[in-house]
Formats: structure tokens, C-alpha cells, sequence
């Protein structure tokens, strides 16, 4: 498995900072997150997608409060609490548009 892959934003969730249609490269092998990074998680809803959202919060357990930069166009941890870190697929690496 490479340590970088490329995701494709798909909502309006993080605009203006990223846009439906963007792509991020993401490294894979980031163990340590800091308030304001940009993450790739699997949904913690179960759905079978992936979102990209910022670290707003780290919790004494280590899992991630996430939130999207629109927050009207957001779901995120203010809907499904914080996210424990093997969700986190890794950190945005380079943003890429197409």
C-alpha cells in the first residue's frame, strides 16, 4: 500500500476551502493530527463513503471532533460525536483541481 492516495471531494461540505469535483492527496502513513488539519475518514455511519473535514478538537481518548467549513452544508461530528482514529483514512496532504 502507497503512503499517498488520492480522494475526490464529493459535497459542499468544506467549501470555500474545497470544492465538489476537487481532489486531495492524502497520506496514508500520518499517525498524529493537530487542531486544523484536513482528514479523510470512513463515515462513521456506516455508509460506504468518504468525507474530508477539519480536526476542530482532539479528545483526551485521541478520537477527533471533525466539523466540514460550511458548517449549513456539514454533517459532522456535530451530528455523530467525535471519531475514533481508525476511521481516520489520513491527513490531507496537497489539495489538486482539476
Amino acid at each position: 500500500m502507497f503512503p499517498i492516495t488520492r480522494f475526490r471531494v464529493e459535497d459542499q461540505s468544506m467549501e470555500p476551502t474545497l470544492s465538489p469535483g476537487d481532489y486531495v492527496l492524502v497520506n496514508r502513513w500520518a499517525s498524529r493530527f493537530s487542531k486544523g488539519d484536513l482528514v479523510v475518514l470512513r463515515d462513521p455511519e456506516g455508509a460506504s463513503s468518504v468525507l474530508v473535514k477539519r480536526v476542530a478538537d482532539i479528545t483526551t481518548s485521541g478520537a477527533c471532533f471533525v466539523v466540514g467549513d460550511n458548517a449549513t452544508a456539514s454533517r459532522d461530528s456535530r451530528a455523530f460525536g467525535a471519531v475514533p482514529r481508525d476511521l481516520i483514512v489520513g491527513r490531507v496532504w496537497r489539495q489538486v483541481r482539476p
